[in-house]
């Protein structure tokens, strides 16, 4: 059931949730980006967050080869990538850290291949050549009909299914976005659940998102989570009026927003 106090239209951060804010966790697609593009308020944004002194992780189905390209050329401080499967992250001397998710299942290989064998019809994403660990089919070739027909075939298969704005992913082992951000965040920067759930906030646009909205109190939800909003088992707490990066932006602008009471003078 959803809360009652979920889905409300974004009409800025109360001051309490601004000051307890330091823990940034985003979706990438149709969230930060818009039209498949970065465009610059959005890359200004995250900036704007990193001089703040935010933490900021991206958690995206996309695939390794964007996470690579995301944590060398964006104010990030980690990027797990392909729904949970891998993290890359910026280590304390500034190198850039690379670990995968030991609950993959060992025999994911095998199984990818058997998959990709047994779906060689459909259209793979164009990035997925850049995956190490999963599967991502372009969703706008798919009608509903092959998308349940997919997913049943995932799991027959022994792997698990997630949909985004753009994607159907599939993947093989008891990860997820949820678990696996959990854990990274635990065995690399030693942040614990309680830490998140009390400083963190999530931003997200689609129904893969909904672990996210469910797990951390504080979460904000592109427009197209209101399109979509009878598809959600757990809303966001707010929803912006604008779509992907305009969306993101509209919240970041209330975030770092500066409260004239609190200047001294």
């Amino acid at each position: 059931m959803i809360a009652d106090n979920h889905g409300l239209p974004f009409q800025g951060f109360s001051e309490e949730e601004r000051n307890a804010i330091g823990i940034i966790v985003s979706d990438v697609d149709d969230t930060i980006t818009k039209n498949g593009k970065l465009y610059p308020d959005a890359l200004r944004s995250l900036w704007r967050l990193k001089k703040a002194g935010k933490m900021i992780v991206l958690l995206t189905g996309g695939s390794a080869g964007w996470a690579d390209c995301y944590i060398r050329q964006w104010p990030v401080d980690a990027v797990i990538a392909e729904s949970g499967a891998i993290i890359l992250a910026h280590s304390k001397g500034g190198d850039i850290v690379y670990r995968f998710n030991p609950m993959i299942d060992p025999g994911f290989q095998k199984k990818k291949e058997g998959l990709l064998k047994l779906t060689a019809g459909l259209q793979l994403s164009s990035d997925q050549y850049a995956r190490i660990y999963d599967i991502a089919y372009d969703k706008k070739k798919l009608s509903g009909k092959e998308i349940k027909t997919l997913e049943s075939m995932v799991r027959a298969a022994g792997g698990h299914c997630s949909e985004s704005s753009i994607h159907i992913n599939a993947g093989f082992g008891n990860y997820s976005k949820r678990s696996s951000l959990l854990f990274f965040l635990n065995s690399l920067f030693d942040i614990s659940a309680d830490t998140l759930l009390k400083t963190g906030i999530y931003f997200g646009d689609s129904l893969n998102d909904e672990d996210m909205f469910a797990l951390l109190p504080l979460s904000v939800g592109m427009h197209s989570v209101e399109d979509m909003r009878e598809s959600f088992r757990y809303l966001p707490k707010y929803i912006t009026s604008g779509y992907g990066g305009d969306g993101f932006n509209e919240a970041v602008e209330s975030l770092l927003a500066v409260n004239p009471e609190n200047i001294t003078k």
